[in-house]
């Protein structure tokens, strides 16, 4: 089974004024972090979705094996990234059939929790895997290709989380108990402060 992930790193970071995707974390840019983690994992590919600000988050991020589409539509919002995503990997030649939808402004992710999902996604026998805390999931998310299609009605600021709660019998959850640490979403410089002053203790 042949999977991707998909890094979508293309917001213009409004209510961080600055561009998140270059905020220093333990002295390297937060995207080079969640790419360098998803480069680890057992993923055959990956592929980041630049939008605000690419040539320089290129220039300053160390993107290893991952190559980068950039996304002329992203100040229309996280679904328009999405779609570029999941459109760029369905025209491949060599057929994907799954994808991992991993978020760039989530700093906590690690590579062995994409694997844990990717393994649980492919032993469930479901289309999708997600993390669950407190009933509720949420990235990063496996989606397999036949949940692909179901991708094309959203619109806006809507990623795949949409998609998962709507169906949530179609997904196989990790539980958000124990080592897993909710993942943060990194949106303002309150948010960047907590994660910075977490990783200093």
């Amino acid at each position: 089974m042949r999977s991707a992930g998909l890094v979508l790193a293309a917001g213009s970071s409004r209510r961080m004024g600055k561009p998140k995707q270059l905020l220093e974390i333990d002295g390297r840019p937060m995207l080079e972090h969640i790419v360098a983690r998803a480069n680890g994992s057992r993923v055959d590919e990956v592929l980041v979705v630049l939008g605000a600000e690419a040539d320089q988050i290129r220039e300053r991020v160390k993107l290893g094996r991952a190559r980068v589409i950039v996304n002329p539509d992203y100040a229309s919002g996280m679904s328009s990234s999405l779609l570029a995503g999941i459109a760029a990997l369905t025209n491949e030649s060599d057929k994907v059939d799954r994808a991992v939808v991993i978020l760039g402004d989530q700093p906590d992710i690690n590579s062995g929790l994409l694997d844990q999902l990717l393994d649980l996604q492919e032993r469930s026998g479901l289309p999708a895997a997600a993390l669950n805390f407190d009933g509720l999931l949420h990235p990063p998310v496996v989606l397999a290709r036949e949940l692909w299609a179901d991708l094309e009605s959203l619109e806006g600021d809507v990623g795949c989380r949409a998609v998962i709660r709507a169906q949530p019998e179609l997904v196989a959850t990790l539980s958000g108990a124990g080592s897993h640490k909710h993942p943060v979403d990194i949106d303002t410089p309150d948010d960047y402060e907590r994660v910075r002053n977490r990783l200093r203790r």
